[in-house]
């Protein structure tokens, strides 16, 4: 993923354990519709992230 942050990163492991569960209890049809969103939403913050400007940083020489 294109982004450092710990709660998105949270927020996926959240998902994909819920998809797993989905999986296990037989409910195919929702765990794919789950899967699709989750992929989704990752593919977007990835290109959210690959296109945002850089913050310039600015070195105080000593």
């Amino acid at each position: 993923m294109g982004t450092g942050s710990k709660s998105i990163s949270l927020f996926f492991l959240v998902v994909y354990g819920f998809l797993i569960y989905l999986v296990f209890t037989m409910q195919n049809m929702l765990a794919m519709e789950v899967m699709a969103a989750g992929m989704f939403l990752q593919a977007l913050i990835d290109c959210w992230c690959a296109f945002r400007k850089p913050k310039v940083h600015i070195e105080e020489e000593s």
